[in-house]
């Protein structure tokens, strides 16, 4: 009967022994490699163009009013439910009263964005919000948009991502 406890005292120091060579041979290799190591704070790190990181409300260029409308479809369909919006109805049109995002809980799975009739949340080229107090995670309406004006907007927003998901459109032929 054989046993693979039972391989012997030589094996089992051939397998230790080529372990060991193995592992100095990859650390021999990357020795002499340059580090690939960004100093975060002093030299800004390039995002790719996909990236999608801190969520931000934002402003109607044209006209320079805020773009939420309080509909409270982000709200609604925010999964961990960090979401608030308090809807203020006005003869032209609605606003978000308070809108407020706990970022500490917060799954980052741009459901919110991709709901969003107005482009209103977005996502952003940043992750800078390293804190040390978890109440600074507690975004209210004002610190949402100050994000939004600090940092760039993400390629994706809601109409577009929709936009993405239609089915082409067919060409028209014309016999002319």
């Amino acid at each position: 009967m054989s046993n693979a406890n039972t391989r012997g005292f030589f094996a089992d120091t051939f397998a230790l022994a080529s372990a060991v060579v193995r592992a100095m041979a990859i650390t021999g290799k990357n020795l002499f490699r340059k580090p690939v190591t960004v100093h975060y704070p002093t030299v800004e790190r390039t995002y790719p163009d996909r990236y999608r990181g801190l969520l931000a409300l934002t402003y109607d260029k044209e006209t320079g009013e805020e773009n939420c409308i309080g509909c409270r479809l982000c709200e609604f369909i925010c999964p961990p439910a960090v979401i608030k919006v308090e809807m203020d109805k006005q003869e032209k049109r609605n606003y978000a009263k308070t809108f407020t995002l706990e970022l500490y809980a917060c799954e980052f799975c741009e459901l919110c964005v991709q709901v969003c009739p107005t482009d209103a949340i977005v996502m952003m080229k940043s992750f800078d919000m390293a804190t040390s107090d978890r109440r600074e995670l507690l975004l209210d309406k004002d610190k949402l948009h100050a994000i939004g004006k600090k940092h760039e907007a993400s390629w994706a927003t809601g109409n577009l991502l929709r936009d993405m998901q239609q089915p082409p459109k067919k060409e028209v032929k014309s016999d002319a």
